[in-house]
């Protein structure tokens, strides 16, 4: 009853199918490989040059560090720390670092009340 028994090994057929589906499968990668890495050096220059952009850009601007902006000084000396120019002043600390819940709508009174007492 040789026909009930399962052959060992692998047919012709099946092994040149399996390399055929293998040799595929290589090719296939290999170009998805080349699209990635084409794309990653591509993405690489652009932001080399977005990069030298925005040092060109900044180096023509006439105020090019905030403490040193006029602007940003007067609102120092008017409501951040009034008559001085302190940087770490309590107020300046909770009304310029983000916050989020309870403390916003007293903050926005706060500046309300300061802009009716400038008025």
């Amino acid at each position: 009853m040789s026909i009930f028994t399962e052959k060992v090994g692998m047919t012709r057929r099946q092994f040149l199918k399996g390399s055929g589906m293998l040799a595929v499968a290589v090719i296939v990668s290999g170009v998805f490989a080349k699209i990635g890495f084409d794309a990653f050096a591509a993405s690489d220059e652009y932001i080399a040059q977005r990069a030298a952009g925005l040092y060109t850009l900044d180096e023509k601007m006439a105020l090019r560090k905030s403490h040193e902006n006029p602007e940003i000084i007067q609102i120092y000396q008017e409501f951040l720390s009034p008559g001085e120019q302190k940087y770490l002043s309590e107020k300046a600390h909770h009304l310029l670092h983000t916050k989020y819940g309870k403390d916003i709508p007293s903050f926005i009174e706060e500046l309300k009340g300061h802009s009716g007492e400038a008025a």
